[in-house]
């Protein structure tokens, strides 16, 4: 069996999946360690992964180049250690990509039709919404949904769900962020007021 037909060495494999977060401080100088990273991956039933501890904002979810950031933390692993995509895939391990590499690649271009982010609302007055995205194998179990939403003792910070990003249908992305803003808005009026 060649490199390209193992299991996991496709990035057609991968479902690029993301937490969904709100906080008071800019996304670009968050930085989730890794043990709160796997925290949160194990709260929604998923072992092995490829992640990081990067919050995105979502107009900045595709770069200039127009990649994402699950198509560039494939190909760094890709990149500096193909092998471990097999061990990830088979659920044997995981690997924990820096923050600042997908930070300092994501951070300032908007590469969405400002017509299309128009149609969709999604800030909360106080509070920037984020995104933490990730990658599991097609083969993975299947991910749960966070039975509440998850704060950091001195409120800066709060996860609400965890979602797929479809390359195909990259709008829906814009639809879940909305819905949220939406959902904390209607149910948490003190938020929306900005505390």
């Amino acid at each position: 069996m060649t490199d390209k037909t193992k299991k996991g060495c496709s990035a057609t494999e991968w479902r690029h999946m993301y937490f969904i977060g709100i906080s008071k401080q800019n996304p670009n100088k968050i930085d989730l360690s890794e043990r709160q990273v796997q925290g949160l991956l194990s709260m929604v039933n998923v072992g092995p992964a490829i992640s990081n501890g990067a919050a995105i904002k979502p107009e900045y979810l595709i770069n200039s180049k127009g990649t994402t950031p699950w198509l560039a933390m494939f190909a760094l692993v890709q990149a500096k250690q193909p092998s471990v995509l097999p061990i990830i895939a088979e659920g044997k391990s995981r690997i924990h990509i820096p923050t600042q590499f997908i930070s300092n690649t994501f951070n300032s271009h908007n590469n969405w039709p400002p017509e299309v982010l128009a149609k969709y609302d999604m800030t909360l007055e106080g509070y920037n919404v984020f995104v933490v995205p990730f990658l599991i194998h097609f083969s993975a179990n299947p991910v749960n949904d966070l039975s509440q939403s998850l704060k950091t003792p001195d409120g800066n910070l709060e996860i609400f769900n965890v979602n797929e990003f479809s390359e195909k249908s990259p709008e829906e992305f814009l639809v879940k962020l909305s819905d949220i803003v939406k959902f904390i808005k209607k149910n948490r009026p003190v938020i929306s007021q900005a505390e």
